[in-house]
């Protein structure tokens, strides 16, 4: 990539041709989402009690993190602006280095929080409304998540787990969400608390072993629920295929206290900020 400067901003010169930009960035980001979502249910149906002895729930974790950073990386090469591409770099990198030797998972878990701020703040133009108090949502989750997991602050952990959750819950701010897909986010909302007060181990269950969800309460999880269908069914329906991979990648990463949810995690944050860049 080339750097010039243009009215007083620096711009990149990305090796991807402009008119393939969106399709790059939606392919990339919906191949990481396809692998978290498989993680996510691969974990829960391992650690299911009368489940079927399926094995390969760490290979799958690695699995999905190289692929959201190798996704990020990719990303980050139709950027136009350094600075998110810079900090998608970091995200990409840094979450690729995360799966060496454990000395690395510190630095690398600032990196991948400071890489995913940059990228909004690059496009901070664009969120002078209540998709910034969304973005800011999700980027208060991944560090104080990170602080709880990777930093060792414990005492975080309920916190972070229901920033998590509100982040996901806020997602429709970035959808044009229309009646039906509302109507489909209060279904998914009523069919969590009902599920949890009639099988609330069950559900305490997948939320802990697949989300990774402590101290957070059933009525936050369910509106958590029911934000990602209501944005997921209106990205679906309009075909955003950018905005429906960030909604799986957020929701299916679970709290990213780690950093095999907190790459993907930080990835769906970021392409909401570039997409959000770009319209």
């Amino acid at each position: 990539m080339t750097a010039r400067a243009s009215a007083g901003r620096r711009h990149w010169h990305p090796p991807i041709p402009e008119d393939r930009r969106r399709a790059v960035v939606g392919g990339a980001a919906g191949v990481a989402a396809l692998g978290v979502a498989a993680k996510f249910l691969l974990t829960v149906v391992i650690n299911a009690p009368a489940g079927p002895p399926v094995g390969g729930g760490d290979a799958a974790a690695v699995g999905a993190t190289a692929v959201a950073g190798v996704a990020a990386v990719v990303v980050a090469l139709t950027e136009t602006d350094p600075v998110s591409g810079v900090g998608l770099l970091f995200v990409g990198v840094f979450g690729l280095l995360s799966l060496g030797p454990g000395a690395v998972v510190a630095p690398a878990a600032v990196a991948v929080a400071a890489g995913t701020t940059a990228v909004a703040v690059a496009h901070r133009h664009r969120f002078a409304n209540a998709r910034g108090i969304a973005l800011g949502t999700l980027l208060a989750a991944l560090t104080v998540c990170l602080a709880s997991g990777v930093g060792g602050w414990v005492a975080l952990r309920p916190l972070g787990s229901t920033l998590a959750l509100v982040g996901v819950a806020v997602t429709p701010a970035f959808a044009a969400t229309t009646t039906r897909s509302l109507l489909g986010g209060g279904a998914a909302f009523a069919a969590v608390v009902a599920l949890g007060l009639s099988l609330p181990f069950v559900v305490g269950a997948v939320t802990l072993v697949g989300g990774g969800v402590v101290g957070s309460s059933l009525p936050v999880a369910a509106i958590a629920v029911g934000g990602a269908v209501t944005a997921g069914s209106a990205a679906l329906r309009r075909r955003e295929w950018s905005l429906l991979a960030g909604v799986v990648l957020v929701a299916f990463a679970g709290v990213p206290a780690a950093l095999p949810r907190a790459v993907p995690f930080a990835l769906g944050a970021a392409t909401f900020a570039v997409r959000e860049g770009r319209r």
